[in-house]
């Protein structure tokens, strides 16, 4: 699945997806999906999964695509046919037509294009409701990963979503990384939905793999106001030896924002720290924050003179949002 995510914005809160106001798309979007709709029949399959990839980045905009993309689910090319189903995902609702082709993709030959068939789904949301017996079929095969984006999609389409949040949280403690990572991932897809698994994503942030943890971090984000609870967690995050977990922890906390000013005495650490990453990261967790994070403002004020032009950016406005 990692593969076929590579190139994906995609952690994200699927009920976010599913409400975000639709805005009709502009001339120059219109002429931009009729080109990679077309795209999408090219002779080189290079070209037709960056068409399929830009596609579900425009999103809902690119309903007129849907049929196109369908099409592309029964291509030879496994990557795109992975492909052109998260960009379906990505559509939303106005994707709802597929909810068929992606049931039966659930039976794939390949385990990764399944995996973002019930992602997919997932992202369609309630109109996609008529795939729960083809993902109730997924839960009942050995491969533990596909039982989680399964699960993922369950906790969405069904009524009762808790069992399935439950169920898919049990994953977390998985001897696979490869199937903890899939958990967290689906988790922070869920958002809110999820929020109950707190407690058990801010566990995920000792994990022994990097990427679970960076996840971990990211997922917790996704989880709104329910994450407040776990600030000393991602507090502690920001002193992980992998400065790109100890990033997502500060980005988690900045999301948080006048919640986690219990954060800020970890937050003026790491605006100490080599990585100019996580310096920039700091300061403007500390700006989002606000006027909590007001003992932040000499150290920002020295912060000002930063070798990197960015974290000196992110400090000058940090400073006015604390002091605003």
């Amino acid at each position: 699945m990692k593969r076929l995510l590579a190139g994906w914005c995609l952690v994200g809160s699927v009920l976010a997806a599913l409400c975000v106001a639709r805005a009709e798309p502009d001339s120059d979007t219109t002429a931009s999906v009729k080109a990679l709709t077309e795209a999408l029949s090219d002779k080189d399959v290079a070209v037709r999964r960056s068409a399929a990839r830009s596609l579900g980045r425009i999103g809902s905009a690119a309903k007129e695509a849907v049929p196109a993309l369908m099409a592309c689910l029964k291509d030879d090319d496994t990557e795109l046919r992975g492909s052109a189903a998260l960009a379906l995902g990505r559509i939303g609702k106005e994707a709802r037509s597929a909810t068929g082709p992606l049931s039966a993709l659930l039976r794939d030959r390949d385990r990764d294009v399944r995996g973002a068939a019930a992602l997919a789904l997932a992202r369609i949301g309630k109109e996609a409701r008529q795939a729960i017996p083809a993902l109730n079929d997924v839960l009942k095969e050995d491969d533990r990963q596909l039982r989680v984006y399964a699960l993922c999609a369950l906790a969405v389409l069904d009524d009762d979503s808790q069992q399935h949040v439950t169920a898919l949280t049990a994953y977390l403690d998985d001897r696979d990384v490869e199937v903890r990572g899939a958990a967290v991932y689906a988790l922070g897809e869920l958002g809110t939905l999820a929020r109950s698994a707190v407690p058990a994503l801010a566990g995920m942030l000792k994990d022994q793999d990097a990427d679970v943890r960076r996840s971990a971090a990211y997922a917790l984000g996704e989880m709104g106001t329910a994450a407040r609870a776990v600030v000393p967690q991602l507090s502690a995050a920001l002193k992980d030896t992998d400065v790109e977990v100890a990033v997502a922890a500060a980005m988690t906390l900045a999301r948080l924002g006048p919640d986690a000013r219990g954060a800020v005495p970890a937050l003026m650490e790491a605006l100490k720290h080599a990585e100019a990453d996580l310096r920039g990261a700091a300061a403007f967790a500390l700006g989002e924050i606000g006027p909590g994070a007001r003992a932040a403002i000499p150290l920002l004020t020295q912060t000002l003179k930063d070798p990197d032009a960015d974290v000196r950016a992110a400090a000058a406005t940090a400073l006015g949002k604390i002091q605003d």
